[in-house]
């Protein structure tokens, strides 16, 4: 999955950085492809614990997560706190932050919640709203995949939201596409792709086939809400993405090209908003900027990879007791 990864992370760069394809933004789309692969990763991790106690495999698993997320997070939120002490200005920096603002960039949970909050006004990272959504996602994969029922109940329930704010009842960017409730279904799908039984991937198949009819009657109807098209997009198109890579096996080179991409698709994602914000202070060329902030972002993903993430997962791989066959680049 590494390209694919690598591709996504990029795609969210564009998209901040102000390109469209027709209007729609696909940040949108790979936002909703890394739901999906976060569901298809964890439910492969969980399936591999190397733990029987229902405790120690819980315990295990957030220990692996943190492990996963934390180091290069919090890298990438000191470059962050550098560059906006260098002078950087934006909306996402416009608020004299408080303890709470340092608090919730640090463990990045409320940050998925500014719209109530008002911590966007300072975000250090401001695309790590969705880094919440997924934090939250894997406090509960526990009892998601511990209990089919309880994972059935939830997913029904997260539909029914996700209907509502599609067709207008709630707030659609809000809750279509931003909280987890509403997008929870769209991680489990990448759970059951990995381990589902037949007849969860055939609801899933109906699934893409009603998104895919939804897309056609908005644009029948031209309406038009916050990201309502983007994310039944990211959807239909990521679904068969998710199935199809999960079986490939790359060998030689091409694995070693698709393990590189994925390792630092991860920081392209974390260290590009601050690299806007430099190329902004530095008065880069509107023609250089994506080059600009895209090459930065992956050699400082690199460097942290390789001198800040690998140190810590050998420090504490005894630590989590992982299981040897799974990778770290997951």
């Amino acid at each position: 999955m590494g390209f694919l990864r690598f591709v996504l992370a990029a795609l969210v760069v564009v998209s901040h950085m102000g390109y469209t394809v027709n209007g729609f933004n696909p940040g949108v789309w790979a936002v909703v492809v890394f739901y999906l692969l976060a569901g298809h990763v964890v439910a492969r991790l969980w399936s591999q614990r190397p733990f029987e106690g229902t405790l120690d495999s819980v315990l295990w698993f957030y220990k692996d997560r943190a492990l996963r997320i934390f180091p290069l997070y919090l890298a990438a939120l000191v470059f962050g706190v550098l560059v906006w002490w260098l002078g950087a200005k934006s909306y996402f920096l416009s608020l004299n932050p408080g303890l709470l603002h340092w608090v919730s960039n640090i463990t990045v949970i409320p940050l998925s919640y500014y719209m109530w909050n008002g911590i966007d006004k300072f975000t250090i990272l401001p695309p790590a709203w969705s880094l919440g959504v997924e934090l939250q996602f894997y406090l509960l994969v526990p009892l998601l995949l511990l209990s089919h029922r309880v994972a059935f109940i939830v997913s029904s329930i997260s539909v029914a939201i996700f209907t509502a704010a599609q067709v207008g009842w709630l707030n659609t960017d809000v809750f279509g596409y931003r909280l987890l409730l509403g997008v929870l279904f769209i991680f489990l799908t990448g759970a059951v792709i990995e381990c589902g039984s037949k007849s969860a991937k055939r609801a899933v198949t109906s699934a893409c086939v009603a998104m895919l009819v939804y897309v056609f009657v908005l644009w029948g109807l031209g309406v038009r809400r916050s990201y309502d098209v983007e994310v039944a997009l990211g959807y239909i198109v990521g679904v068969p993405l998710v199935a199809v890579l999960s079986t490939v096996k790359f060998s030689g080179r091409l694995n070693v090209a698709q393990r590189h991409a994925g390792s630092v698709s991860y920081g392209l994602f974390l260290f590009h908003f601050p690299l806007i914000w430099l190329s902004e202070m530095f008065a880069v060329p509107s023609a250089l900027k994506v080059l600009f902030v895209m090459m930065f972002s992956v050699g400082l993903a690199v460097v942290c990879h390789r001198y800040i993430e690998l140190p810590f997962w050998k420090r504490f791989r005894s630590f989590v007791s992982r299981s040897p066959s799974v990778s770290y680049s997951s």
